[in-house]
């Protein structure tokens, strides 16, 4: 359960670092919510070679404070839909450098039935469709270097794509 205590622990230090209400800036939130499917590699034994990934749905929420609205903090859940379930979350650090264009780095665990614990990059090109609704196509890489369901001495890495929807919620 380790990837788990690490995960609350940096979602909790960056809540601490948010200006309370006490101060001029406002925190913007949004929700969103992506379709991941991809390649992956890097195992041994029976997971050896290039194969298809686990389709992936995201369910997760970002956040910027109004004076930097070019750096967000995400944060998402994970659920594995198949060929079998398995659930697990992602924090993201967000730099939007052009209004269409999302550069993200992160961590990012699967925490059940079995757990990894990784890195994740990425790139979103986002796509405004109406006042604070955007549709988002997102390249990234994960690299699984710790866990349990590691094979031994090797990492797992994964190259993705993702489709979804980005709301301003507040």
């Amino acid at each position: 359960m380790r990837p788990l205590h690490l995960f609350t622990s940096t979602v909790a230090l960056a809540l601490v670092g948010l200006p309370g209400s006490a101060n001029a800036e406002e925190i913007h939130v949004a929700g969103a919510a992506d379709l991941i499917a991809g390649v992956e590699g890097g195992g041994s034994g029976y997971a050896a070679g290039v194969r298809r990934t686990r389709t992936t749905l995201r369910l997760g929420a970002e956040g910027f404070i109004d004076d930097e609205p070019k750096h967000a903090l995400g944060v998402g859940a994970l659920i594995e839909l198949e060929p079998r379930a398995s659930f697990g979350a992602d924090v993201r650090y967000l730099l939007r450098f052009r209004d269409e264009m999302v550069l993200q780095a992160g961590a990012v665990a699967i925490l059940a039935p079995e757990n990894l614990l990784g890195v994740s990059f990425g790139y979103a090109y986002r796509l405004r469709v109406g006042r604070g609704v955007e549709v988002n196509l997102n390249p990234l890489v994960n690299v699984f270097f710790l866990g349990g369901d590691l094979p031994k001495d090797t990492a797992i890495w994964q190259a993705t794509l993702s489709a979804g929807a980005r709301i301003d919620l507040f």
